[in-house]
Parts: structure tokens; sequence; C-alpha cells
């Protein structure tokens, strides 16, 4: 599930191009905003709970607030639904403004934010900065073709759903998310940091917050959140 999309479908011309949200308590929040990337199948939902609890962050993963809002019956929702029923991507505004969303709802009850899946082009990441701020770490969940193909079809669970499914349509899909990646890993660089998807869950799950506890260390605006950390790092020597 993307997106972005071509502003010249007759079906988008019915949705605002604009962001309707004011960004500016989550900017001056100064909670930190953390992006976790990856190619489909490679972890990202399964880390999200477990970091999210280990941080006391909110957890917002673009796809399902996409579903959720498409499963509204509003006028928007229904337009959406139609876009996506033809293969047409979600438009990049509008996710940014559900993400923007969510933010705001969970200002006051939360030390952070862990948004999964996000962005997934450059247009995306430009909009983002704009309407809220940029993030403070991008992690880049790495892993071979290979193993994604594998990882997809091993979450499918009944035997009907993987008929359904065929090597060429998963290596469409893999394929589709390195083209669109490249552009966000070059926008981030500065901030972005590549962990080994790879191994099995604990240890990947040990790594993402070796890398958010030295990110949060550095962090100026808590110091009830740099106290915590600090613990759990001198507690882990």
């Amino acid at each position: 599930m993307g997106n972005c999309i071509n502003a010249m479908d007759p079906v988008f011309g019915s949705i605002p191009t604009g962001i309707n949200v004011d960004g500016t308590l989550i900017k001056e929040s100064g909670l930190p905003i953390i992006f976790l990337i990856g190619g489909p199948g490679v972890g990202k939902k399964t880390l999200t709970s477990r970091v999210a609890e280990r941080y006391g962050f909110v957890g917002l993963i673009s796809a399902d607030l996409i579903r959720q809002e498409v499963s509204m019956r509003t006028e928007r929702a229904f337009t959406l639904a139609r876009m996506m029923s033809q293969g047409q991507l979600v438009p990049t505004n509008i996710v940014v403004e559900l993400i923007a969303v969510k933010m705001l709802e969970h200002l006051r009850e939360n030390k952070g934010f862990l948004v999964i899946g996000f962005p997934q082009q450059k247009e995306q990441c430009r909009i983002f900065d704009r309407a809220i701020r940029q993030p403070d770490l991008v992690l880049f969940l790495q892993a071979r073709n290979s193993v994604l193909s594998d990882r997809i079809m091993a979450r499918t669970i009944t035997t009907r759903a993987r008929m359904s499914m065929n090597f060429d349509s998963i290596k469409k899909q893999i394929k589709d998310f390195h083209k669109r990646n490249r552009s966000v890993m070059r926008y981030y660089k500065h901030l972005l940091v590549v962990i080994d998807g790879e191994p099995d869950v604990t240890t990947v799950y040990e790594k993402v917050c070796e890398v958010i506890d030295n990110m949060l260390l550095n962090f100026s605006t808590s110091s009830n959140v740099q106290s915590n950390v600090a613990t759990r790092v001198k507690n882990k020597k």
C-alpha cells in the first residue's frame, strides 16, 4: 500500500491537496520522532509493539491508519477505497494528515513517536518535514530479496492464500519498494542507521534498541527520558 497518486486522476480531484492539520503543537512538544522503514516482510510490525512499549512511544503504522480511514463511512473514505480498488495510491497529504492527527491525540501521554512504513518516497519526506518537522532518527531494516520473499510467503497462513500469491507479484512488490526507498535513504542520509533485519526478532530488537538508546542519550528535550535511558544503558554494562 503506497501513499501517492497521479494528480491527473479524476478521482483524485475531489480530495483537497493540502494538509488540514496544524502541526505546531507537535513541533513544540519536542518529542522524538523515529521512522522505521524496510522492505515488505522484513518484520517492521513485529518490532513495533515491543519497541513502543519499552520506550513509552506511540507506534503509528501508516498502512493501518489508511485502513482505519477507509473503514469510515465518509465521502473521503469512499473516494480512497475506490482509488485503492483501482490500484491507485493514497495521496501523500492524506497520509501525513492521518499521522499528524494521531500524534496530536497522543501528545500528552507518551514519550515519542515510532512511525512504521513511512515515508515510502522522497515527496513524503518533504511534505512531512514541512507539515510537522524532520524526524530525529531513520532506521532502515535491511534484508536480501530472497529473505523478504520467504518471509512474505511464510506469513501467508492459508494454502489458498499462498496459491493466490505468485513469485512474480512478490518480486514486483520488492522491486517497487527498493525503487522508491532509494530516494528516501538519500534524503535522510544524515539521520539514517541501517540495521541487519535478517537475524531472529530478538537480535534485531536489541540492535534497534541500542541505536535508539544512543539517540536518546543525546536528545535534549526531556531529562526524564534521558535519565531512564541512561539507567537502562548502565544496567546493561
